[in-house]
């Protein structure tokens, strides 16, 4: 098991206007009930620890799978276009989204290709200029320099690249969604539950939460049993004709 927790800072003093925990209203995007996605995780209403508003709000994690691609997305209040935010003169950055398999800690990370930077405007990652590849990675560090400890983990500082990941992105009204999608078999390993974490460079907000993945096997033979249900019944049908 990896450590991924590498360093966390508690900054007593933060920025004007992060400091309260503001309650906000955010609607599901019609994005995810037209592409058959499932929720896992919905954010409680408030923007807290660091609060901030709308800008810093975390919303609400989906999954979806076919196959062996599993697909998880990301919604929030936070820009997720280019994974910045500007508030109150300064920079605030996206960080990667936490993934745990089996009920493992969160040593994978997906990373959507973003520049991110910590609190402290330091370029995070292991790429080329710091802007790594988007993509699944193995954990090696975590960077957790943000205002709010507490929302750690945040970024990848050092990884391995485990699978290459599509997506897809948007907006509607004062939301953005981004979906990165990979091939489980690339992983070595059968996964059961995925566990997931995002927050960004202020660590104001903070969404997590985890669900079972069904096997394609049970899958299946769910299926199976229902085609053989309903000729079963179709078989009676005509027998009684």
């Amino acid at each position: 098991m990896k450590n991924w927790v590498r360093k966390s800072t508690f900054i007593f003093g933060v920025a004007a206007g992060l400091t309260l925990s503001l309650p906000v209203s955010a609607s599901v995007l019609d994005y995810w009930a037209a592409t058959g996605w499932t929720m896992f995780a919905d954010d409680d209403g408030i923007v807290g620890p660091g609060g901030g508003g709308q800008a810093f709000d975390a919303e609400y994690l989906f999954y979806k799978k076919q196959g062996n691609m599993l697909s998880i997305g990301l919604q929030s209040g936070f820009d997720l276009s280019d994974g910045s935010q500007q508030y109150y003169g300064a920079n605030y950055y996206a960080g990667d989204l936490a993934i745990g398999f089996n009920g493992d800690d969160y040593d994978y990370a997906i990373d959507f290709g973003f520049v991110t930077k910590d609190i402290h405007g330091q370029n995070v990652g292991n790429g080329t200029g710091n802007q790594d590849a988007a993509g699944l990675y193995s954990v090696i560090d975590w960077n957790n320099d943000i205002y709010f400890g507490a929302s750690s983990p945040f970024a990848m500082d050092e990884g391995v690249l485990v699978a290459s990941t599509t997506g897809a992105n948007g907006s509607s009204g004062s939301s953005y969604y981004r979906t990165a999608s990979f091939d489980l078999t690339a992983l070595g390993f059968d996964v059961e539950s995925i566990s997931a974490h995002w927050t960004m460079s202020c660590g104001n907000d903070v969404i997590e939460g985890s669900t079972s993945v069904p096997e394609p096997s049970a899958l299946l033979l769910m299926a199976g049993g229902l085609f053989g249900l309903i000729g079963g019944r179709k078989l009676k049908g005509r027998k009684k004709a």
